[in-house]
């Protein structure tokens, strides 16, 4: 919901007893979307960053990138989000450690063993 401004308005306190606002939408239904995207926003670069990786060091474009991230969460049943976030700090570890040789080793589907 927007104000007269552009902004984001404040959402009315629903009426007491059917949880609803002034124009009849359902304030709880909202809230928790409001949430979800909260949460959406704040995972999203988490994701990029690893489809980042994964495109620098195997050169494949987004799409590709995206696909394998997708299957392996799904075939190993971990959200994108922690296999995404497991990823860039497994190669963060193998870039502090001497000889990079480990970190294409890790894109190479080593780390789908989660």
């Amino acid at each position: 919901m927007h104000d007269e401004d552009g902004g984001v308005a404040e959402l009315d306190a629903p009426h007491p007893t059917t949880g609803r606002g002034p124009d009849g939408t359902d304030t709880a239904a909202l809230q928790a979307e409001l949430a979800q995207l909260r949460t959406a926003l704040t995972r999203r670069p988490v994701i990029d960053m690893a489809k980042g990786a994964i495109m620098a060091l195997t050169r494949c474009d987004e799409d590709t990138a995206f696909r394998q991230l997708s299957q392996v969460s799904q075939t190993h049943n971990v959200k994108l989000y922690d296999l995404a976030s497991a990823l860039l700090s497994d190669l963060r570890r193998a870039e502090a450690a001497p000889g990079n040789a480990e970190v294409d080793h890790l894109v190479q589907r080593n780390w789908t063993r989660r």
